[in-house]
């Protein structure tokens, strides 16, 4: 199996048991399984994501979806894979969309109910975000399939 089979393979299981209904939910269901799962699903799911988020779209999607509820975790998976630098920049990221002084329970609420005031109301940040789209995307010693595929081969055989 290659590098990309196992990626698609592991990716599955690790979204195999969550329910549309919980993207639109006040409670995290969402969160609270991906945070839940086994790390090497964890891992899968968040840098899986994240870089199919940022190619289609870029951080601003990423953030705009949803998905930056993950971005410190994702860090983390990302630092666990060998992405160094992809971490660096989702970290900027992560602190140009959240307030200093916003804890991570109300950052979550608001990005998924979409009141992020910097983020859906006055809506500044694509030009900071587009300048580290543009760093991710030059980043070239750093393929996500490589890297990860790499780590679950370690990890599954």
């Amino acid at each position: 199996m290659n590098n990309q089979q196992l990626i698609e393979k592991t990716y599955l299981e690790s979204t195999k048991g969550i329910e549309e209904e919980w993207f639109v939910s006040e409670i995290p269901y969402w969160y609270s399984y991906i945070i839940n799962l086994p790390a090497y699903l964890q891992i899968t799911y968040l840098t899986v994501v994240l870089e199919n988020q940022v190619l289609n779209g870029g951080f601003h999607q990423y953030f705009a979806n949803g998905y930056g509820q993950f971005a410190k975790e994702t860090v983390e998976a990302l630092i666990e894979i060998g992405a160094f630098k992809k971490s660096n920049l989702l970290d900027k990221a992560l602190h140009i969309v959240q307030d200093e002084n916003m804890n991570d329970v109300e950052f979550r609420k608001e990005l998924l109910n979409k009141t992020l005031k910097k983020l859906f109301v006055t809506d500044d940040l694509y030009d900071p975000l587009e300048s580290l789209d543009d760093l991710y995307y030059d980043i070239e010693d750093e393929d996500i399939s490589d890297l990860l595929g790499d780590y679950l081969n370690k990890i599954l055989l």
